[in-house]
């Protein structure tokens, strides 16, 4: 049951994919004023262009070729885990991610010396639900066990907290921002697990729900570092393909 919460936190965390665009197709935000970087209130403007480009973009956009997010798709994924008595590896599949399209920038600060780039953000969504199928292969102490089922767990008051570093670079000759390092900190209010083949009696899966929903804090606080190896280049490879579609020309004044 720790693993299969684990990938599901993985899963959590992921931003909208979006395709690279073409050298004269970029996301527009020319509606929203520019910030300076000599104001001491940057931070508050980029936030409001992030939130307003957030729902703007949630049904995607077909000429850049960015999907829609809301529900965002992930046909698979898979990944290893190991800690004390529990290893193994685990896959989804057909996976659904609802509640992106309600994410909202709280707090931005942006600090910019030369090329360099500081940048951290605390974002929050009331509600995510995650579903799909899973299959796993797992060995407690001397047992082993190939659960395989469905899956839906819903998050609530989900908070994210990301600081991270990256460079300016030019292209088409516009400025970019590619980031280098992330350190992203999740914190949830609540969360319910719902499953099926765990064990091959529904009443045992039941009891192991029973057990997973209510020390579910204990779970994940175990879960967490575990899986950040995982989940933390995925967000910096997200964010890395997004920014290539926003020249910071575009909200940002030298």
């Amino acid at each position: 049951m720790k693993c299969i919460l684990g990938i599901l936190c993985l899963l959590a965390w992921r931003a909208a994919t979006a395709a690279p665009a073409t050298d004269t197709d970029y996301i527009s935000t020319d509606e929203f004023a520019k910030c300076s970087t000599e104001d001491d209130h940057v931070g508050d403007c980029i936030k409001d262009i992030i939130n307003g480009l957030i729902p703007r973009l949630q049904n995607g956009n077909p000429k850049l070729k960015i999907p829609p997010y809301e529900p965002f798709l992930l046909n698979r994924t898979s990944f290893r885990y190991e800690s004390g008595a529990v290893k193994g590896r685990i896959s989804v599949r057909n996976v659904k991610i609802y509640g992106f399209g309600l994410y909202r920038a709280k707090e931005v600060s942006l600090k910019i010396k030369g090329d360099k780039i500081k940048l951290r953000l605390v974002g929050e969504m009331p509600k995510m639900n995650i579903l799909g199928n899973y299959k796993a292969d797992m060995q407690v102490n001397q047992l082993q066990l190939k659960p395989k089922g469905d899956f839906n767990v819903t998050l609530f008051d989900v908070e994210i907290t990301t600081g991270t570093e990256g460079e300016i670079y030019r292209k088409d000759g516009k400025r970019f921002v590619r980031l280098d390092e992330i350190d992203s900190t999740p914190k949830i209010g609540d969360l319910t697990i719902k499953a099926n083949g765990i064990f091959p009696d529904p009443e045992l899966d039941q009891i192991a729900l029973n057990v997973a929903n209510q020390y579910w804090r204990d779970i994940y606080g175990i879960i967490l570092p575990e899986t950040r190896q995982y989940w933390q280049p995925l967000i910096l490879r997200m964010l890395n393909e997004s920014l290539q579609q926003i020249p910071i020309d575009q909200f940002l004044k030298e």
